[in-house]
């Protein structure tokens, strides 16, 4: 049996990725973003849920996410769930995030109208 692990998200964009654009060693660019994901529910209360999902970018596409998308954008993001997992202090953690293949804007921050 085959295995799938193709992820695709459709959010708001919880940080600035121009400030958040890292250059490593190797002359590699990655950026990593924060994406305010709705649920399709509400909870006993009926607020919206939101989940805040962490998405990495590299090279071409941190450069291009860099340059045209800002805090509040809305977006597709397509790609795969990752886990990184270290040992701290005799405690094991684990870190998820989407490793992003691909992302498309959808919109620019929503507007207030006023009455």
């Amino acid at each position: 049996m085959s295995s799938n692990n193709q992820i695709v998200l459709i959010g708001r964009v919880g940080n600035e990725p121009q400030s958040d654009v890292r250059e490593l060693s190797g002359g590699n660019k990655v950026v990593e973003i924060r994406l305010a994901v709705n649920r399709p529910s509400k909870d006993s209360q009926g607020k919206q849920q939101t989940d805040w999902l962490s998405c990495k970018f590299w090279n071409r596409q941190a450069e291009i996410l860099s340059d045209y998308v800002h805090k509040g954008d809305l977006i597709s993001v397509s790609g795969s769930l990752r886990v990184d997992s270290w040992e701290k202090e005799g405690h094991k953690r684990n870190s998820y995030y989407i490793l992003a293949d691909n992302f498309q804007m959808l919109g620019g921050k929503k507007q207030i109208i006023a009455a």
